[in-house]
Formats: structure tokens, C-alpha cells, sequence
């Protein structure tokens, strides 16, 4: 995916794949962004494309609006990209988040005869002696995969996912063009800069790269399933590893009703103000006690299988929390409940992964003290908690405080688990049911043992930083003496102008030579230099026939670039 710029830019599948970006862009007004980019000096477009207007009606539609219907309209890659940033406030603004947030990647299914070559191909063995019984029609569609229903010999019920064939190619051309793109962003938008593009893109391709790798959920879905294994409440489905492969996936099939159901649950005798409770459970347990919590809780991925027993489905999308990030997360609350600024604006920066970037604590501390004066007087029973966080949240993104982007997804799913307890339950009251676990982690991380072990690591810590600093000073000096100790310098401001002189400065080698070479042919042709032709030199002739196609192709170069 780290394709050098232009080896990307030259390729023609890609170059195509531009074409229809660059005209979607264009056909929403966003000719502004083909210009800052750039794009006409590093892809061949043509006037054609880049003349293009957008309609007149476009241009009433708000712009936050305006980028989601661009990214419908890329497809599939796009698509997550936009749902996961769609989590991220410190690097989007409000009102393109809520437009993100819209974002659906339900698409029309892919024929069924290529799923079944795919299971078969990739599970090695005919479908009639892999499976009882087998759905000829989905029951569910995504932009990756889709399912199908099917029963395996033994009759045991399985839902079987099938990744979408040609889907990693698709995805493959979209991240190197997305790169190229963050790329071009850096060194052309100053103001995105700060928010480093290209890392952003690199690291949603790693997050996509383990949602197309079935094994990946697998294991998570073994994972929940063990640590919830003594919990009669909460169900994860059997996976099938014998039928399941990095682009099959085949678990237990789970009979259920989805929870925000609120009429079939009463009407199936549920005590749905227990379920409430169950879930806010399982996702403070997942949370404070597992460190791995499922990241996308929302109504669909949940069922009721039977009284008092929720199942979780999809899981994609996991966060993980180190024992850090969970004594951060309870001590942020706790501080907020007793009203403790000073130990807040520790903890944040503490949680902060630019800490040593943020210079105006004072203003910080400050704008912490008036957040914290805000709820610290809301009764408990009235606290909404998704709220408090999104306001912290939006108060860290002014000050330019950005948080591990596992916090983000653990705010977005407990703001999920808290809006359908309420609606479950409209007496739930989700800080309450967080106080037993807060409490517990914060008492665990004073207890005698915890104390003991992080003596016990930090000795060793300083030993072999002790043991390893006479060799580390060794080859320092070992460096300096040789006169090889070097310094990096990055100067990507400078890039822009050092490849605006590059392409001039060929330019103008490349008229010297058309002129040296039409010089030189007039003079063999003035000189009669043999072999002749109607007593014409052959050779001034043709030199003059390279020159004029060479002039021609410079002139060309100039237009299609929209330099004269």
C-alpha cells in the first residue's frame, strides 16, 4: 500500500479510478479541493474533466451534506472510512460528524452462484457434503460480505458470511489512492497538516485490513465467549472454525429478538427493565474488567434469546483498553462526581497522547473547573453520561487534547448502551450502575498488590536502563568520533516549491534541447550534409521533424496544465 506516489498516479486502473473521484468532487462544487490538491500537475486529466461544472441546485445543499453524498457515491471503502470517522471529533467537525453518522453500507447482494464457488474453493469440498442444508437467498447484505442460513450435518443451524469476492482489489486500488491523497493534503493544505493525513489513512487500513480478516473475528467472538463463559446473561454464538476461512465465516445461527423490539419483548413476557440493566452490565464488565469491549453495541447486534439472556452479534469492530486506560477512565469520572479539577486536568493529560505538545495547562485547568462545576451538582439519577462525555470530548478538541482512539470508540458505544437502557427502562440511570465497577478499579489500583507490581516493574525498568546506558553511551560516542552522528531534518514546506522548480527546471532543459536540435538540423540542412534527397539532407530533415514533434509535445504539456 506504501506505492511510491507516481508509480500510483501513472497506473491506469488507478488513473481511472481518479477520473470519477475528481468528477464526483467536481459534480458536488468541490473544484476548489481538485486546485489545492493540485491533482492536474500529477495526473494526465485532460481538460475534459477538469472543465467540468457542477449543477446550480449543488450549491444549496450545506457542504457537510454535500461530503457524504461524495462518499456514498465512492463506495464501499469511502463508506468505513466515514463511518469510522464518524467516531472521531477531534479530527471532524460537528456538523460533518452528524452528517458521517448517516452514513449506510447496505448494498444489493452479489449472486448467490459466486458465493457458493467462493465456500467451496475455500473450504475445499462440495457445499452438498459440507452443509445439510443451505439458504439460495441472503438474509442479510453488507458492502463487504453477506449471509446466508444454512444447517450443518450434524443439523445444527449456522449463519454462514461470505466475503464479496472482488472486494479486497477494490479496496487496495481505494487506500493507495486515499494515501496518495493524504499525501497530497500534506503538502499542499497547511491546515491539514496538524492533523497528519497520512497516519489517519494508514491506520484506517489496518482497522479495515482485520474487519476483511474473518479469522480476526473469529477470535474475537472466542475471546467475549470466554470471558463471559460463567455469565448466565450474556451469550456470544459458537464459531465453526472447520467451516469458517479468512473470507468464510460460519457461527451458530441465534433465534432471538432484537432488543429494541420494545412490543415483541412484552409481548414474549421479558422484564425489560432487567435487559437494561443486563446490558449496562455487560459493557461496564467488557470495559472495566476485560479491557475488551465490543465497539459497535447498537440494537441490531443485539438479541434476546431467552428471559433475562442478551447475545451479542458482529465483532468487527472491538476496542481494547490497557489496565492505564481503565484506572484513567474511572479516575475521570470520580473527579468529576467529587469535583476535583486539579486531579481531572492530571488525568487528561495524563490520557492525552500529544501531552508533551499542550503548553497551556492554566487555560485547560480552567476550562476543566467550569466543565466540572457544570455536572457536579446534576443529581445522580438525572446525570446523563454519554452527554458529559461528548461535552468532555468537544471541550478537549478545543484546547487540541486528542485521546487514544480506543477512548472515542468506547464513548461512542456507551453513549449506544445508555440511549437503549433509556429506552428500555425510562427510570434507568446508567452512573449508577458505573459506580460499583469505577469504585473497584480505583481501589484496585491503591491495593497492596497492584502497588507491589508496579514497584516490581519499575525496578526492573530502571535496572536495565542502569545495565544497557554504558553500552548506549558507547556507541553514541563511538558515532561522534567517527564523524557519522547525523541529524534528520524534514522540510515538507519546501516541497511544494522544490517540485514546482524540478518541473520547470525540465521544462526549460527540454526547450534547450528542442532548440539546440532545431539549430543543429538547419545547419546541416544550409550545409547539404549526405546522404540528400532533392538536395535536401536526410539527416536535417529528420532532426527538424524531432524537433517540431518534441515542440509539440512541450506545448501540449503547457496546455493540459493550465500554466500559459
Amino acid at each position: 500500500m506504501k506505492t511510491s506516489l507516481f508509480s500510483i498516479a501513472r497506473t491506469y486502473r488507478h488513473v481511472n479510478r481518479y477520473r470519477e473521484l475528481i468528477g464526483i468532487l467536481i459534480k458536488y462544487g468541490f473544484q476548489d479541493i481538485v486546485e489545492r490538491l493540485n491533482l492536474r500537475y500529477y495526473l494526465e486529466l485532460g481538460k475534459s474533466v477538469l472543465m467540468q461544472r457542477p449543477a446550480e441546485h449543488v450549491q444549496q445543499i450545506p457542504r457537510a451534506a454535500r461530503v457524504r453524498m461524495i462518499i456514498e457515491e465512492m463506495g464501499t471503502t469511502f463508506i468505513k472510512f466515514g463511518q469510522i470517522m464518524s467516531t472521531r471529533p477531534d479530527l471532524i467537525p460537528d456538523e460533518f460528524l452528524k452528517e458521517l453518522q448517516k452514513l449506510q453500507d447496505e448494498v444489493p447482494p452479489f449472486p448467490t452462484p459466486d458465493a457458493l464457488a467462493l465456500i467451496e474453493s475455500e473450504l475445499e469440498a462440495p457445499l452438498d457434503q459440507l452443509f445439510k442444508e443451505f439458504g439460495r437467498e441472503p438474509i442479510a447484505s453488507a458492502s463487504i460480505g453477506q449471509v446466508y442460513r444454512a444447517v450443518l450435518p450434524d443439523g445444527t443451524p449456522v449463519a454462514v458470511k461470505v466475503q464479496r469476492p472482488d472486494i479486497h482489489k477494490i479496496i487496495e486500488v481505494d487506500i493507495e489512492i486515499m494515501l496518495t491523497l493524504a499525501r497530497l493534503a500534506e503538502a499542499h493544505i497547511a491546515e491539514l497538516q496538524v492533523l497528519q493525513p497520512v497516519a489517519i489513512v494508514e491506520e484506517f487500513a489496518r482497522v479495515l485490513d482485520n474487519e476483511m480478516n474473518y479469522h480476526v473475528e473469529a477470535r474475537n467472538i472466542e475471546r467475549f465467549a470466554e470471558n463471559f463463559r460463567n455469565d448466565p446473561h450474556v451469550q456470544a454464538p459458537r464459531v465453526f472454525r472447520e467451516y469458517s476461512s479468512r473470507v468464510i465465516l460460519t457461527c451458530e445461527f441465534v433465534e432471538g429478538i432484537k432488543i429494541s423490539n420494545l412490543d415483541a419483548l412484552r409481548a414474549a413476557g421479558h422484564d425489560t427493565a432487567a435487559l437494561a440493566a443486563i446490558g449496562a452490565d455487560a459493557i461496564l464488565r467488557q470495559v472495566f474488567e476485560h479491557g475488551f469491549f465490543h465497539g459497535d453495541p447498537h440494537p441490531g447486534n443485539l438479541l434476546v434469546t431467552a428471559p433475562g439472556r442478551i447475545c451479542f452479534l458482529d465483532f468487527g469492530m472491538m476496542g481494547r483498553l490497557d489496565k492505564n486506560l481503565q484506572e484513567d477512565l474511572a479516575t475521570l469520572l470520580v473527579c468529576v462526581v467529587q469535583r476535583d479539577d486539579d486531579r481531572l486536568t492530571r488525568t487528561v493529560l495524563h490520557m492525552a497522547v500529544n501531552a508533551d505538545d499542550i503548553k497551556h495547562t492554566n487555560q485547560l485547568k480552567r476550562a476543566l473547573s467550569d466543565f466540572v462545576d457544570r455536572y457536579a451538582y446534576v443529581p445522580l439519577d438525572q446525570l446523563n453520561v454519554g452527554e458529559l462525555l461528548n461535552d468532555l470530548l468537544n471541550l478537549l478538541v478545543k484546547h487540541t487534547i486528542k485521546l487514544p482512539p480506543e477512548i472515542y470508540l468506547l464513548i461512542k458505544a456507551m453513549v449506544s448502551i445508555e440511549g437503549l437502557g433509556r429506552s428500555l427502562d425510562p427510570a434507568f440511570v446508567f452512573i449508577t450502575h458505573a459506580e460499583p465497577f469505577v469504585a473497584r478499579v480505583v481501589r484496585q489500583r491503591y491495593s497492596a498488590r497492584k502497588i507491589f507490581e508496579d514497584l516490581n516493574r519499575t525496578s526492573l525498568e530502571l535496572y536495565r536502563l542502569v545495565r544497557d546506558l554504558p553500552e548506549e553511551v558507547r556507541a553514541l560516542l563511538k558515532f561522534v568520533r567517527r564523524g557519522e552522528l547525523k541529524v534528520n531534518l524534514e522540510t515538507k514546506s519546501l516541497e511544494p516549491v522544490m517540485k514546482t522548480w524540478d518541473r520547470d527546471a525540465n521544462r526549460l532543459a527540454f526547450a534547450i534541447v528542442v532548440a539546440s536540435l532545431l539549430v543543429s538540423s538547419a545547419i546541416v540542412l544550409l550545409a547539404h550534409v549526405p546522404p540528400l534527397w532533392n538536395n535536401m539532407s536526410i539527416l536535417g530533415l529528420a532532426g527538424l521533424g524531432v524537433a517540431m514533434l518534441m515542440g509539440f509535445w512541450l506545448l501540449i504539456a503547457i496546455y493540459t496544465s493550465g500554466h500559459m
